[in-house]
This record gives C-alpha cells, structure tokens and sequence, in this order.
C-alpha cells in the first residue's frame, strides 16, 4: 500500500504516474522481506521447542550461509543494471520507510515461529508426563531387594512368583 501510494486494485495502481517505479518498488519490498524471513527462518528452525536465542552462533557453517544470503540480496537490490534492468529490483528507490516495511515479515516470522515453539515445548512436557503416570511401578529383585529395570513380560511374571 505505502508503495503504492495508498492504491488497492490494479486498475487503481495501473493508472498511477510511474506505475512501473511503484510496481518496482513493492516487488523489491517484497524481496527483502522474503530473504530475511528466510534467515530468521533458518534461526528459528534450528530446534522445535528451544529458543532461537539458545547457541545461536554455534553452527559457522550456517553463519556464512547467511552472510552469503545477505551479500547476494544486497547485490540484487542495489547494482544497477543487475537489479533494475535484469531482475527489476531497485532498493534505492524504497526509501528508508521500504527498508522498515520490509522489517515487517521477518518480525513477524520470528515471532509466530517462538510462540510456535513455546506451544510445542508445552506439547512435549504434557506428552512426556502422561508417558511417565503410565509406567509400571518399578519392580523388586526378590534377593536384593533393589529396583530392577522391567525388560519383558516373562521377568514381571518370574518377579511375581518370587513374591510368595
């Protein structure tokens, strides 16, 4: 909308002076926002239900990977020619106000991915805790005494004999 000074439809943006720099423009927004929301994803992705913040920078292969990302979204957007004429990209007409704009997918991406994860992390705890209250009670070595671990149901029956 804000590249396209406030215009909804296309016949709306179609009849707008320099219909082609707004349709640049919003497509260059669009492409930002794309490749950031892809490497927060690639953060975000790292574990189902730890924080993204946990060993954020542990992995050096995937830091390059990103720096690699960023140098080529750069280069798309702002060498001329290469951008504009070739991949009809232009970063510098957007602005700083296209720059924030495109802040918005990543934001949002991060976000929606860690209340993802807390909802998950709850999941696996609920899951692991009804797991747990259907175990068996441990069971007793007749001469010991000690907590033995049950392997099968022919050591629950010998176990159960031993009782007597």
């Amino acid at each position: 909308m804000l590249e396209c000074d406030g215009a909804f439809l296309q016949q709306d943006i179609e009849s707008l002076a320099n219909y082609n720099n707004h349709i640049m423009a919003a497509r260059t927004v669009a492409f930002i926002s794309l490749v950031w929301s892809e490497n927060v994803r690639s953060y975000t992705s790292r574990s189902f239900d730890k924080p993204v913040w946990r060993n954020v920078l542990g992995n050096k292969d995937m830091q390059k990977a990103i720096v690699l990302a960023q140098l080529a979204l750069y280069a798309a957007v702002l060498i001329p020619t290469f951008s504009d004429m070739i991949l009809g990209l232009d970063g510098t007409i957007i602005g700083w106000k296209g720059w924030v704009m495109a802040l918005a997918g990543p934001v949002a991406c991060l976000v929606l991915c860690e209340v993802c994860k807390f909802i998950t992390a709850w999941q696996m705890r609920r899951y692991q805790r009804q797991l747990a209250r259907q175990q068996p009670a441990p069971m007793k070595d007749c001469k010991s005494g000690d907590a033995i671990e049950q392997k099968t149901s022919f050591i629950q029956n010998e176990n159960r004999n031993c009782q007597d």
